[in-house]
């Protein structure tokens, strides 16, 4: 009967304190909502918010710069989303590019591209001989037909326009190896002048062999002498001067269209 008693003690005593914290709790907080309370001054009726309109803003309208050329010609053109056009020219065994934003050309606006220069082989090289001396059979090979020429001393390959005037074996010793060169002259009836073969050497010209580029579809390369006549399209172009420091080329245009020719120096990678 005593432990019944003393459970409602406890949770009586239990009861009232919880009850005095609330009550303590509930005086501390309206203190401190007294403490945060202010009196606020009274909205005042010409306080009016007026809209201030803002200043236009001078804008000038930019533009961006024309993309221009890269180092290799003027054909290489990138634009932001447009770069130019990339294929590989298999009779220049090279890559080449067209600008950006062309449309499909026709024969008013053909025109060639200058290149570069590059030095131009001797048209017949020497390939190789037989027999002993005296009797020797020599063979020479056309640098434009690929075609091989089996000859004497003494004979004239007329295709070619040259005669065979001398041949001689010379044996050289280098660094204890005893080696033969073989050496053929020729005289160039085009030019009169005696031209020196060696076997297992490329013979070159002094004058060095123009390439120019053509634009039409598929472009054209075309490997261009000093005075030579070729067309594009309509168009007939005349090799008429060049020089190779500054490298520049001078070409001769005749169109159907025009009265007179007209003429143009050209820079690598610059068009006519």
């Amino acid at each position: 009967m005593f432990t019944n008693y003393y459970d409602k003690i406890l949770f009586g005593i239990s009861l009232i304190i919880l009850i005095g914290f609330s009550i303590v709790f509930y005086q501390r907080s309206q203190q401190v909502i007294e403490e945060l309370e202010t009196d606020l001054p009274p909205p005042r009726v010409d306080n009016v918010y007026e809209l201030t309109p803002d200043t236009p803003l001078e804008l000038e309208p930019s533009f961006w710069s024309a993309p221009g050329p890269q180092s290799p010609g003027q054909a290489w053109v990138y634009d932001v989303f447009t770069p130019p056009s990339i294929y590989y020219n298999e009779a220049d065994d090279r890559f080449v590019s067209e600008p950006p934003g062309i449309e499909a050309r026709d024969e008013e606006v053909l025109a060639v591209e200058f290149v570069e220069f590059r030095r131009a082989p001797f048209r017949i090289q020497l390939t190789g001989q037989a027999g002993s001396e005296g009797e020797y059979t020599l063979m020479f090979r056309n640098v434009e037909t690929g075609r091989y020429y089996v000859t004497r001393l003494g004979r004239t390959l007329d295709e070619v326009d040259v005669e065979i005037i001398d041949f001689n074996i010379i044996r050289e010793e280098v660094n204890g190896v005893v080696g033969r060169t073989s050496k053929a002259v020729i005289l160039d009836q085009r030019s009169g002048e005696e031209v020196t073969l060696i076997q297992g050497e490329t013979k070159y010209t002094d004058e060095p062999a123009i390439f120019v580029r053509t634009n039409e579809q598929p472009p054209r390369t075309i490997n261009a002498r000093l005075g030579e006549v070729f067309e594009v399209g309509e168009h007939t172009y005349r090799v008429e001067d060049f020089t190779l420091e500054p490298p520049e080329v001078i070409l001769i245009k005749t169109s159907p269209d025009r009265e007179e020719p007209e003429r143009s120096s050209l820079s690598p990678g610059q068009s006519f």
